[in-house]
């Protein structure tokens, strides 16, 4: 007989082309990147608790929606990985509960935790019963969480299913400030909020949207060169891996950076240039010149890290990133920090010249 996991469709997202499958229960949704049969050891996973609020409506108050982006980002880089998202609102509370929760946090300015014990609701009465199921039905037993739940990684573990943590990195907002902090310190989260406050201290970035974000070829920024304006620089280099060809300009028009990338590697064989190893990081450099040189506000972000280590914080590309334990190359660190060099020098030499005609005057 067949499951309902046998029923799926794809999802194009402008993240990547992901696959929806029919679970058997319309409050249970999987996502996942590649077969979901065929997911390999410890793949990663995202149990996602539906918030209607910022995921369809946008709300910047939870970071909710910031962290299941986050998810279908390093699922895309590492080429497979699911998201079980479950319908259970309000930390499984329901939909009105949690706009009179809501409400009381504004009205009477009480954090999160408070709201829900002065309405006398249990603080998290999620299950992820339906993903545990889901798991054990496809042969998974053990999983790289994407969470900065203890509750959820104990829910596994208490299931039979072993579990490595992957944090995410909450955008942290006006509006989001004080509940992440919450959550952290009254809910047992293991949010990374520690402000960047030592200014001598190795600047780790990775995704465009997060703390430093702007050192990203992702971020979008574009840039002209070669007489065309390209979205970003991860549209430029990626696209230049085919110059002269049509595929160049399949790739410049590509929606996102992310899918500018999926493009460029369905088509290195048989399109890619045979020089590419070569000039690379020459394409790369000219990227970052550009970038940096055409947006001042983004210049003086670079300028303003100083002297500190650059690194692209990564396990999946050990050339142009590092993992964190000094086992990559970490290329695009050190070119930003060339181009950070660059530039100081040229402010330098603009304040001597000023200095000079100031007093030849």
């Amino acid at each position: 007989m067949n499951s309902p996991l046998d029923s799926w469709c794809a999802l194009p997202t402008p993240i990547g082309e992901f696959r929806m499958y029919d679970s058997g229960d319309e409050r249970v949704r999987i996502v996942c990147f590649g077969d979901l049969q065929n997911q390999g050891k410890d793949p990663l996973l995202r149990i996602h608790s539906s918030c209607l609020a910022s995921e369809v409506f946008g709300a910047l108050d939870c970071d909710c929606a910031d962290q299941l982006r986050e998810a279908m980002k390093l699922i895309v880089t590492e080429g497979r990985g699911l998201i079980i998202h479950i319908h259970q609102e309000g930390r499984g509370q329901g939909l009105s509960k949690k706009i009179q929760a809501v409400g009381a946090m504004q009205r009477d300015n009480l954090d999160t935790v408070t709201a829900f014990e002065t309405l006398g609701l249990e603080q998290d009465a999620r299950s992820y019963d339906s993903a545990v199921r889901v798991l054990r039905q496809i042969g998974i037993d053990s999983v790289r969480l994407i969470s900065n739940n203890p509750r959820k990684i104990r829910y596994l573990k208490d299931s039979d299913i072993q579990v490595a943590m992957v944090n995410t990195h909450p955008t942290i907002r006006a509006e989001n400030a004080a509940y992440l902090q919450t959550k952290n310190a009254k809910l047992g989260h293991y949010l990374p909020l520690e402000a960047d406050a030592d200014s001598n201290s190795t600047i780790r970035f990775y995704h465009s949207d997060q703390p430093w974000g702007e050192l990203s070829n992702f971020s979008r920024h574009a840039v002209f060169l070669n007489g065309r304006v390209w979205p970003t620089v991860e549209h430029f280099y990626q696209a230049q891996k085919f110059a002269g060809t049509p595929q160049e300009e399949l790739i410049r028009v590509c929606s996102t950076p992310m899918l500018a990338k999926q493009r460029a590697i369905e088509l290195t064989q048989p399109y890619r240039r045979a020089d590419w190893h070569e000039v690379k990081e020459e394409v790369m450099l000219a990227g970052l010149r550009a970038k940096f040189g055409q947006h001042p506000d983004l210049q003086g972000r670079l300028l303003s890290s100083g002297s500190r280590e650059l690194v692209e914080h990564t396990k999946q590309d050990a050339y142009w990133g590092d993992a964190g334990d000094g086992s990559g190359k970490n290329r695009l660190g050190h070119l930003l920090m060339q181009v950070r060099m660059e530039f100081r020098r040229s402010v330098s030499e603009k304040k001597a010249s000023s200095r000079t005609a100031l007093c030849v005057d």
